[in-house]
């Protein structure tokens, strides 16, 4: 059940006030960091976590989280992990094994409260039934699943074929990306009260992680609050519009509908901070829309060759970089864009984004910096005033700026990211508590003593003047 009483229909809502608690139906850490975080609850120690001694295959941090996995799942998992090792069961089968030990166990008649009056089972869950039954590669997907399942559970512990096409539909949109502090993906989850949030390209809440508990906040105001109001990003809003659109179409089965102006392709116009939107694929000939500022409707002579030409050649650099990005590929980007890309170009955001993250991975701090500031108008676009990623990018900010010892700049950021942090994660959360109000304490500090060291070296400078003066008397 969730541990603290969601918001009740008509109350008032502030931003930052929690919407919805709720803990996992099932969970487990990802099979590539498996051994880093405790398998029970996600906590990451320095070096590796003991092992389970049956089994070798889950890591726990103490006796009392071994305990608790073994009367959650453990005991129907540890034998028969044993029995397949070396194998490493994929993860979507081991969430789906989960669930169907789980279900197996009084599991089905588990109920979590979304609010008063209402509350979801894990058959209550969508499932995409014909959608993903027509789906020819999770069909695909599913067929090779179900031979692990069953050499891993045994094919007579199996549900039969209907319902387990249900339990890996609910599996493929509900489930839930668990990060850490950091927002590093740790895992995945499935959450029956949280499954009732519906997605919006420019969502009104945010959901963050204690361990395994699952935390939404509201990003807004609400005045009349209505959980089915509630909207969540399922993706990286950070994403040209028809990506973003195919995206949720393939893997979530709806069209996304949201009123999101996206200049993906903007040109920056001369003499003003306005942007002319260039459709690549329409051919160089075709005529341009007017910018909005100040109606221009052309550009200079082979300007638009010239955008197209850099566009290309950043967008194979993004896509073949991925989620490792190179420093050096990124300036030969930003150089190719000059000019020419408004600073709310997508193209222009996205690698400016991806320098920064490149420079502060070589402690190249100076640059980081400068193209993290550069970042910060294109970012806002996107994501909007209040979204946690801006308050992430704000705090990478004042921390390189901390380090710098330019305090008075760096409390400028800090302060920015914590009024965006502490709506989002809340006060409690150990990235706030943690991480930024330390380094605000810090920057309060050093400037005091910065202060109390030019006040005393002023002292002492003009103290010998004084005596000198007094002498000559």
């Amino acid at each position: 059940m969730a541990v603290l009483p969601p918001q009740e229909r008509g109350q008032t809502v502030a931003a930052g006030d929690v919407i919805l608690t709720s803990e996992p139906f099932v969970y487990m850490v990802s099979s590539s960091l498996r051994g880093l975080y405790c398998d029970y609850c996600l906590a990451r120690k320095k070096g590796r976590l003991p092992r389970c001694s049956r089994c070798q295959g889950e890591s726990y941090c103490g006796r009392e989280c071994q305990l608790g996995a073994w009367q959650l799942t453990h005991k129907y998992e540890c034998a028969r992990i044993k029995r397949i090792l070396p194998k490493v069961i994929p993860d979507t089968a081991r969430i789906m094994a989960k669930i169907i030990i789980r279900l197996k166990n009084g599991g089905d008649q588990l109920e979590e409260k979304v609010v008063e009056g209402k509350t979801r089972k894990f058959k209550e869950l969508m499932n995409h039934y014909s959608d993903i039954k027509k789906d020819s590669k999770r069909q695909e997907h599913l067929e090779s699943l179900t031979v692990v399942l069953a050499q891993y559970l045994g094919a007579e512990n199996l549900p039969n074929s209907a319902d387990l096409q249900g339990i890996f539909g609910r599996v493929c949109v509900n489930s839930f990306s668990i990060t850490d502090s950091d927002h590093n993906t740790v895992g995945t989850g499935v959450y029956l009260a949280a499954s009732v949030f519906d997605h919006s390209c420019k969502p009104n809440a945010f959901v963050t992680f204690q361990g395994t508990r699952l935390i939404c906040r509201a990003l807004v105001p609400f005045t009349n609050f209505d959980i089915s109001k509630v909207r969540i990003s399922y993706i990286d809003v950070l994403t040209w519009t028809e990506e973003r659109v195919r995206d949720l179409e393939m893997r979530y089965y709806f069209t996304c509908d949201c009123v999101q102006i996206s200049p993906d392709t903007a040109f920056s116009t001369e003499g003003c901070n306005g942007a002319i939107y260039v459709d690549e694929s329409l051919p160089s000939t075709a005529p341009l829309p007017p910018c909005p500022d100040c109606g221009q409707t052309s550009l200079p002579k082979d300007s638009r060759a010239t955008y197209l030409a850099a566009a290309v050649f950043c967008r194979e650099q993004l896509d073949e970089c991925k989620d490792q990005y190179y420093l050096d590929v990124c300036q030969r980007g930003l150089e190719r864009q000059g000019t020419l890309f408004h600073p709310k170009n997508l193209m222009r955001v996205k690698l400016l984004d991806a320098a920064t993250e490149a420079a502060i991975s070589l402690n190249n701090w100076n640059i980081a910096l400068d193209y993290g500031i550069k970042n910060i108008p294109g970012l806002r676009f996107y994501y909007g005033e209040r979204h946690p990623n801006i308050g992430m990018m704000l705090l990478k900010l004042g921390k390189i700026l901390v380090y710098l010892g330019r305090l008075e700049e760096a409390l400028h950021y800090l302060t920015e990211a914590q009024n965006i942090l502490k709506i989002s994660h809340g006060t409690k959360h150990s990235l706030y508590t943690y991480e930024l109000v330390p380094l605000v304490d810090q920057a309060h500090e050093e400037l005091q003593l910065r202060a109390a060291a030019s006040k005393k070296n002023r002292r002492d400078f003009l103290l010998p003047l004084h005596l000198k003066a007094h002498r000559i008397l």
